[in-house]
């Protein structure tokens, strides 16, 4: 069984106590353990956060587009979409080529054909997901682990699991999955999935 596991990493939308150091937490984890990840990185984050959007690719994790201010695509026209890309593509690739990995802010707009189609004229297709803990919400890491656990075990292989990096419950909930995990699933990076195999949306694929 394999999973790959997301972490949307971006301005926080709910009050945490501590959003850089649980990113700090989160990265520590996956190089104890040994796991590579992609983090889908807010070109604002990147701008306000610059070493530790560094410490992402230092860490040999993927590096991927998670748009510029981190809006609602289905507000922006299509030369409003293009400029999200390609001001967060600017400030990304001067870290390391983020290559066609995008995450749609949310995930919103990604059965609409004119968003796809945008996305796709800027040189990236949109990654969805399959396990989603709702770390964002507020709830507590065993709920997150349990979430994303069950559903990794039921979904369509491979897998791809989503979480964030500024909840506060986010580490923890981490460090239960991956020992959960462990026995049963192996932990890959989107660049070692076919690009058939990752999920695009409900109208783009059967997943």
């Amino acid at each position: 069984m394999r999973t790959a596991l997301t972490i949307d990493t971006e301005h926080p939308d709910r009050a945490t106590k501590n959003p850089i150091g649980n990113l700090r937490a989160i990265l520590d984890l996956l190089r104890e353990r040994g796991v590579r990840a992609t983090f889908f990185v807010q070109g604002k984050w990147a701008l306000a956060n610059p070493e530790l959007a560094k410490a992402v690719v230092d860490e040999e994790h993927l590096l991927g587009n998670h748009s510029h201010s981190h809006c609602a695509f289905e507000n922006l026209t299509d030369e409003g979409i293009a400029a999200e890309l390609e001001q967060s593509r600017a400030v990304l690739d001067s870290i390391s080529p983020t290559g066609r990995l995008f995450r749609l802010p949310g995930g919103n707009g990604k059965d609409d054909k004119r968003i796809r189609d945008a996305v796709e004229l800027a040189g990236y297709e949109h990654v969805d997901w399959t396990c989603e803990g709702d770390d964002w919400r507020g709830i507590p890491p065993l709920q997150i682990a349990n979430t994303i656990i069950s559903a990794v075990r039921s979904s369509i292989e491979p897998s791809v699991s989503l979480l964030h990096s500024w909840p506060d419950a986010t580490p923890g909930a981490l460090e239960i999955l991956l020992d959960a995990l462990v026995e049963t699933a192996e932990c890959v990076g989107l660049d070692q999935l076919d690009p058939e195999e990752i999920p695009r949306g409900t109208n783009l694929n059967n997943r």
